[in-house]
């Protein structure tokens, strides 16, 4: 068995899609010959729980939590401090063969250049998101133009990491594509390790009943790859409850200001629930009990919301109004989801009726690709080359 040290600001129990994707490679990398160590905050430091995922952390995975006292707004800054202080201590109790990092947050990024060129051992970066190639969605040119600035200063860190590391993951091809035009002195090891679903997590779960034909959405709207403009749903459960049909909206996450009153605006307040954000496993019960979910993508082609997988894993029909260009397209491309395209109210009104006369599910034989055992695979594959 090889030891791998897993560095990552989100992890269990804290509360979030952040967590899901470290966790799940932790809980199968040992199928495959890897024995994970976990460095992460300090539960005190935790912000938001969710003790759901905990499920997956096995009592032999040593997860080693580190305290420090809060002083920035981003946590990952004062998580990065204090790991910088404890990283020698941890490296020494242990022979490591590999160290993984996993980020947004990105502060905790050059650990591993610092790990390599004092201990020589291997690291991979994950990208969950794009960092210097994040895209900026400031409005007023004196933020847009501190962003620029701020880039630039990220770009001088980002490329000195990369350099180094003997592997570089991204969760989708477009933003492989990126990081490759951007480095191409650095193509060969850089490489596509999509997110996924778990089936374990899906199985126990009791969906919750619901008397209207119920459209649910998980998550937020305003995100760092743009707004996901929910406008054209909302034309359309207006249009159709004035014809008669009974739909109700439910948001699963937290309360945006925006939304609320963009129901308001298209008079479908009266059809809308706002529960809030729930644990995970609680918000799945919405979407294994919805009639219909919803998926809206924003501009950023790279984006590939975590939501459509754990959509997948509910085996409910999906709503999915995107660009069309998207990776969100991709994964719905590759499991049969239709798409559509966010002015075709049209066509958005006939999905929707055709779902309320004649309820199907989707077909599952066509996500294994996208299953996380299958993907944690991939990476432990990676990881033996680097032996």
């Amino acid at each position: 068995m090889k030891n791998i040290l897993m560095i990552a600001t989100y992890f269990p129990p804290m509360a979030g899609i952040g967590t899901v994707r470290i966790t799940k490679f932790v809980k199968y990398l040992p199928i495959y010959g890897w024995n994970p160590t976990v460095v992460t905050i300090g539960e005190k430091n935790i912000p938001t729980y969710d003790e759901t995922l905990l499920k997956d952390i096995k009592d032999n995975i040593n997860v080693i939590r580190i305290d420090f006292k809060q002083k920035n707004k981003d946590i990952s800054k004062d998580f990065y401090k204090a790991l910088k202080k404890e990283i020698d201590g941890i490296i020494l109790k242990n022979k490591y063969d590999a160290v993984f990092i996993t980020g947004g947050p990105f502060y905790i990024f050059p650990i591993g250049k610092y790990i390599f060129e004092k201990y020589n051992i291997p690291y991979i970066i994950d990208f969950r998101d794009p960092w210097k190639l994040q895209r900026i969605n400031d409005k007023t040119n004196l933020i847009k133009l501190k962003s620029k600035i701020k880039k630039i200063s990220i770009g001088r860190i980002e490329k000195k990491v990369l350099k180094k590391a003997s592997l570089i993951c991204t969760v989708n091809d477009t933003m492989t594509d990126q990081y490759k035009k951007e480095y191409p002195m650095l193509q060969e090891k850089i490489y596509t390790i999509t997110n996924g679903f778990d089936k374990d997590d899906y199985e126990k779960i009791q969906p919750k009943k619901f008397e209207k034909f119920t459209i649910v959405y998980t998550g937020k709207f305003g995100v760092s790859a743009g707004f996901r403009d929910p406008t054209p749903i909302f034309k359309v459960i207006h249009s159709l409850n004035q014809k008669g049909y009974q739909i109700e909206f439910i948001h699963v996450g937290k309360e945006e200001d925006k939304i609320i009153e963009l129901a308001k605006k298209f008079e479908i307040i009266n059809y809308c629930k706002f529960v809030g954000f729930k644990p995970f496993k609680e918000a799945n019960s919405y979407c294994k009990g919805a009639s219909l979910l919803l998926l809206i993508g924003g501009k950023e082609k790279s984006e590939q919301t975590g939501k459509i997988f754990d959509y997948i894993g509910c085996q409910k029909n999906i709503l999915a109004i995107t660009t069309g260009k998207s990776e969100i397209d991709t994964v719905c491309k590759n499991v049969n989801i239709e798409t559509i395209r966010h002015e075709d109210l049209n066509k958005i009104e006939e999905f929707i009726k055709e779902q309320y006369n004649n309820h199907t599910t989707l077909n599952m034989k066509q996500t294994n690709m996208y299953d996380r055992k299958v993907l944690t695979g991939r990476l432990a594959q990676l990881l033996d080359k680097l032996q």
